[in-house]
């Protein structure tokens, strides 16, 4: 959040100087929208008991400050569908981190990505009356990009990218539905 004030105090002098006056302008609303969202989103993950002010320092942390930020940008489209990203490699770095200090074991670590489905799945339960009035019946698209090539065919998979595979939820195990996903 220090870093959007900074960004919204450093157009102040093209501001005042009259330098692309409408593009400054717009960019300066921009940031201060982030600043609110970001700040609203710090007041979600506190009432839940978190300080997400800071940079995760564990993979605990690290998958719960990313839930954060995918659940504040659903609530944000009232409950629709929005692709995950390709989090699974940034998730890893914390990962590999705690296992090779000692942190956490590799069931640890299956555990807080089976956590992290289980929630990916219950976002659904966050629309409201009206959207489903619209949308009846509409699933839950929470996409994750697990491909194992980069956009210059560069090797991305890794080993922990492979557990999302076998959470119990894509075996259809849990809802009797199986998960949709191909492998590049």
């Amino acid at each position: 959040m220090k870093d959007k004030q900074r960004q919204f105090a450093s157009l102040q002098a093209r501001l005042e100087s009259g330098e692309d006056i409408q593009a400054t302008i717009q960019l300066r609303e921009e940031i201060a929208e982030q600043h609110r969202a970001l700040g609203k989103m710090k007041e979600m993950a506190a009432s839940y008991g978190f300080d997400i002010s800071g940079p995760a320092t564990n993979a605990q942390e690290a998958v719960q400050w990313t839930y954060f930020a995918y659940l504040a940008a659903v609530k944000s489209q009232n409950g629709a569908a929005m692709s995950f990203g390709r989090v699974s490699s940034f998730l890893d770095i914390y990962i590999e981190r705690d296992l090779k200090a000692g942190k956490i074991t590799e069931q640890e670590a299956q555990e807080l990505i089976d956590h992290l489905v289980m929630k990916l799945r219950m976002v659904r339960f966050l629309r409201t009356p009206e959207y489903d009035q619209l949308f009846s019946g509409d699933p839950m698209w929470a996409t994750e990009n697990l491909s194992r090539y980069g956009f210059r065919r560069s090797y991305l998979s890794n080993q922990k990218q492979l557990p999302y595979f076998t959470h119990p939820l894509h075996n259809g195990a849990v809802t009797g539905a199986k998960l949709n996903y191909s492998l590049v």
